[in-house]
């Protein structure tokens, strides 16, 4: 019998099977299709929320895809696996580290541990959730260092596996309001009663628009999760490192999507004040003018 005739007799066997296989696939595209355009036609729709809308109806028409097909073809299922245990047991060893995925996939839909547009941190690797599908978690890197905010514009896939096997540190726990670390290194030539106090009141001067709103925000959350939460109001713990140099630790209560802009604004203040510009520095003793490197701008210490 030739390939051709062999097929032919294949398809007339099973021509049931395959047509409600077609049939199905068919209505899981139409689907798709007709649910991205519903979504794409609510455009004042938070962007988050449409790709979490998105995700999970392809994830959900994926699933049904796959229960699908099983139920279609459960009866021939079920004869081949009688018939290739063997291979079986040796596809599951192969197949491990998806079977793993889709583990970790049921894990943090159980848990929910995080979703899209969570800031989210697995395996050394901090981000923003764009994308979660059955087998991995795509997120825009957020660094290039670990205390920075910025988005680099990589994106990293990463495999569902990780969550069975790696902590899952999330960003924003607790919502559109966060507590956010900045830690200042100096040298003990600065007073560290000094620039604590300075430190202290940049930090409540540019916070206070907040802390109304940070205050209710955690009332909220000890009243839905049963939890302790932090005081909203700027705190700095001092840590000494070494006979010359000390931190000053600084938390404030802020809107999460702002910790960028106010960092560096308290950064920016507290420099101007603590390390102010050097309006008595010596002329030079030929010419009598400024030297060069105070006529610019102060840089700013590392």
């Amino acid at each position: 019998m030739n390939a051709f005739g062999w097929i032919g007799q294949i398809a007339q066997e099973y021509a049931v099977d395959l047509g409600r296989t077609g049939g199905l696939i068919l209505l899981l595209v139409i689907a798709r299709i007709v649910i991205a355009r519903a979504i794409a036609a609510n455009p004042g729709v938070p962007i988050d929320a449409r790709r979490r809308w998105s995700m999970n109806a392809r994830n959900a028409l994926v699933l049904i895809g796959i229960l699908g097909v099983a139920g279609i073809w459960a009866k021939e299922i079920e004869t081949f696996a009688v018939s290739v245990v063997a291979f079986a047991a040796a596809l599951v060893l192969a197949t491990k580290e998806l079977i793993m995925c889709l583990g970790g996939a049921f894990l943090r839909t159980m848990s929910n541990a995080f979703s899209i547009g969570d800031h989210i941190e697995i395996g050394g690797h901090r981000g923003r959730v764009v994308d979660i599908n059955l087998f991995s978690t795509t997120i825009m890197e957020i660094g290039p260092r670990h205390d920075a905010h910025f988005i680099t514009g990589r994106a990293v896939s990463l495999p569902n596996s990780l969550l069975l096997t790696q902590p899952v540190i999330s960003e924003n726990f607790m919502g559109d309001i966060v507590m956010h670390v900045i830690t200042l290194p100096l040298s003990y030539e600065r007073n560290p009663n000094r620039m604590e106090a300075v430190l202290l009141a940049i930090a409540t001067d540019i916070c206070s628009p907040f802390l109304v709103a940070a205050e209710r925000h955690m009332l909220h959350i000890e009243a839905r999760h049963l939890l302790d939460t932090p005081s909203v109001q700027p705190r700095i713990a001092f840590l000494p490192v070494d006979d010359k140099r000390y931190q000053l630790m600084l938390r404030v209560a802020i809107p999460a999507n702002e910790r960028n802009r106010v960092e560096q604004a308290i950064l920016h203040r507290f420099m101007q004040e603590a390390f102010p510009e050097r309006d008595d520095a010596r002329p030079d003793t030929a010419t009598g003018k400024q030297p060069a490197a105070f006529a610019r701008s102060e840089a700013r210490p590392s």
